[in-house]
């Protein structure tokens, strides 16, 4: 399993142009990112007709010369998000042999049905929202606290609301809904940032909980602890049922539990000893006082 350090960013467009891509890099090391995932969408309702094998989601990304690059610097993950209108996308996924190449599944609905969907029965990690349109979708008390229970995570981008006041006012009410629905649960917060202009500390990104209604601690646990619970879930989900072996760097000692109960039992016996001495002493004294006592009497 890879190992992964706070701070959290699971939301970095991928941009072909390597300059953009290394200088949003480069930002989150220096605002003191450690683990960030490289996101690219994908759109299930624009599929190609008759294109139903294994191959319908892309592969991922090339990347492997900036993970050398940043190698001492930042955990960089893959991530894929999927937009889709209707439960025909779990076919899809299930047959699939690129997603299983990507660290993350984000589901992104158009509809209503497809956020039922996503919140009951997706086969992913996470559930996020386009900031135009997402305003229109809000999630029921019900979807959201199965969603909790299956521990799938909610996503709220910052960066489409720092650059539109539209999409702030939009993200602002998905984000009352979530409080409101299902007391801001299983929250997480992402930049989303297309330019490194766009990005914020991860201190200032948890002091937006007051604005999107969550408390101190959920702030903190939206670019921290919940972004952990997040990747371990989705490393679960892609090695399923695995045989871990555990080898250790020290010297093994072998031991025989006969022969260690064999040695106790001698030693409780050897301790036994001196108190059953002293009981006998005591018995022969009681007896020759009792004795003395007859003679002196007599």
């Amino acid at each position: 399993m890879e190992q992964t350090k706070p701070f959290y960013d699971f939301s970095i467009p991928y941009n072909k142009d390597d300059s953009v891509l290394r200088d949003l890099l480069n930002e989150l090391v220096e605002t003191g990112y450690k683990t960030v995932a490289i996101d690219q969408s994908f759109d299930h309702s624009k599929k190609e007709a008759g294109k139903r094998g294994s191959e319908m989601f892309p592969e991922p990304h090339k990347i492997e010369h900036l993970r050398k690059e940043f190698q001492d610097k930042l955990k960089i993950l893959q991530r894929i998000t999927i937009l889709y209108v209707d439960v025909n996308v779990a076919h899809a996924m299930s047959v699939s042999h690129n997603l299983r190449k990507f660290n993350l599944i984000a589901g992104q609905p158009k509809t209503d049905a497809a956020l039922t969907h996503c919140c009951t029965a997706f086969n992913g990690d996470l559930i996020t929202f386009d900031p135009a349109a997402g305003s229109r979708l809000l999630v029921n008390r019900k979807a959201y606290q199965v969603a909790v229970r299956r521990g799938m995570f909610f996503e709220i981008k910052y960066a489409p609301a720092i650059c539109d006041s539209n999409n702030r006012k939009d993200m602002i009410k998905i984000a009352q809904n979530y409080c409101t629905k299902g007391k801001s649960k299983n929250v997480i917060f992402s930049s989303g940032a297309a330019h490194q202009f766009q990005l914020r500390g991860p201190y200032d990104v948890a002091n937006l909980a007051f604005i999107f209604g969550l408390s101190e601690d959920q702030g903190k646990n939206a670019v921290d602890r919940h972004c952990r619970q997040l990747f371990l879930k989705a490393e679960s989900r892609r090695l399923g049922k695995t045989i871990m072996f555990v080898k250790g760097n020290g010297p093994i000692i072998y031991s025989d539990s006969s022969e260690d109960e064999k040695s106790t039992e001698e030693d409780e016996m050897k301790g036994l000893k001196p108190q059953i001495g002293k009981a006998d002493a005591f018995e022969v004294k009681d007896e020759t006082e009792h004795a003395i006592k007859r003679l002196k009497v007599a």
